[in-house]
């Protein structure tokens, strides 16, 4: 008989359950990991709920194994696989691809045709709010030993600010500015920050979230309080900031990312909007001669998040506001239990020193 292994199953419209499975055999170029933990994204939550446009567009089909985010320990290696061993501290691309394409055999991942998401829209591949995750060795990565498992379960995240990061060219004369204080959001902030930004300015209306990025070395906006389009005027003598990263989503920014920019500013637009935009105001976008471009997870973004990480060591710690062990994880799906998280991390192995 196959080993068994917990596994959580989403089966949408607020119901999911952790039901057993067998843990999968290992062959050729696949890694089998030890789950130590995974994070909650908001991406989560929606497709537990259901009340998102992936699921009125029918790119989602249930019973759905969730999980992108995670973190874990290499259990057992397939026979063609010699740059991981068991024991290794790794993480995964959100994105599996088919490795037989032209594309895939030169290392172009993002341009193979047969692209699975994990463990979000179809075509799915499984994901890590299990006890085990196999995936091919092409998408696995090496954690740096100064980074904790649990910090690393902010890697992918991580990677998704990485995106818009990685075109900016930021030193240390650039003003940023971030809108929306998610994951993302915070996670673009240690980044612009890792890049050695003059100043990174980060908006948003929570004032718990304001206060951690505070922590990690942004100068807060709080909507609520200031005109954040004044406040970046009065700050950059009126001329607006380098770059934007619009993570937020919410009614009112993507105008506000144009308003706030300086001059030939550069926009990334990270954040998914709940409605579409009316109003924009594109002359603007014209006369300040504005480069924007959307950013979505892509897999040769995690080498370059994880090489910051490396070479800065940034401080992770405030992102992470909440753990919950794995059988009591169900809860955390649901946004009003937990109205004011940033980062909720699922603690999945139990028994595992190296975890710690």
């Amino acid at each position: 008989m196959s080993k068994e292994m917990k596994v959580l199953v989403t089966e949408g419209y607020s119901k999911a359950q952790i039901v057993k499975m067998p843990v999968p055999e290992v062959s050729d170029d696949m890694v089998l990991v030890k789950v130590c933990y995974c994070g909650i994204c908001g991406t989560d939550q929606d497709l537990y709920s259901s009340n998102c446009s992936f699921v009125e567009n029918g790119q989602v089909t249930y019973p759905l194994r969730q999980g992108h985010e995670w973190s874990g320990v290499v259990e057992e290696v397939g026979s063609n696989v010699t740059k991981f061993k068991k024991g290794d501290k790794v993480v995964g691309d959100n994105i599996v691809t088919c490795g037989e394409c032209e594309d895939c055999k030169s290392g172009n991942y993002m341009a193979c045709k047969h692209q699975m998401p994990v463990g979000t829209i179809d075509p799915v591949y499984s994901g890590a709010f299990a006890e085990y995750y196999i995936c091919p060795a092409r998408h696995i990565h090496k954690i740096p030993d100064t980074i904790t498992l649990k910090e690393a379960a902010l890697a992918e995240p991580l990677s998704v600010a990485y995106g818009g990061i990685k075109k900016m060219d930021i030193n240390e004369n650039s003003t940023v500015a971030v809108i929306g204080t998610g994951c993302i959001g915070l996670s673009a902030v240690v980044l612009a920050k890792c890049c050695g930004a003059k100043k990174v300015f980060l908006i948003g209306r929570n004032p718990d979230k304001l206060e951690v990025a505070a922590k990690l070395g942004a100068e807060i906006i709080n909507i609520k309080e200031v005109d954040a389009v004044e406040e970046i005027k009065k700050q950059t003598d009126g001329i607006g900031v380098d770059f934007v990263l619009e993570c937020s989503g919410a009614v009112g920014t993507f105008n506000q990312a144009i308003d706030i920019s300086a001059p030939k500013a550069l926009v990334a637009l990270i954040g998914f909007y709940e409605q579409r935009e009316d109003g924009v105001n594109i002359d603007s976008i014209a006369s300040k001669m504005l480069c924007m471009f959307g950013v979505m997870g892509e897999p040769d973004n995690m080498p370059g998040v994880l090489k910051l990480l490396e070479n800065h060591r940034p401080v992770l710690s405030p992102i992470l506001t909440s753990e919950l062990d794995f059988d009591d994880c169900i809860k955390g799906f649901d946004r009003k239990n937990y109205p004011n998280e940033i980062k909720m991390v699922v603690k999945i192995a139990k028994e595992c020193d190296i975890c710690e």
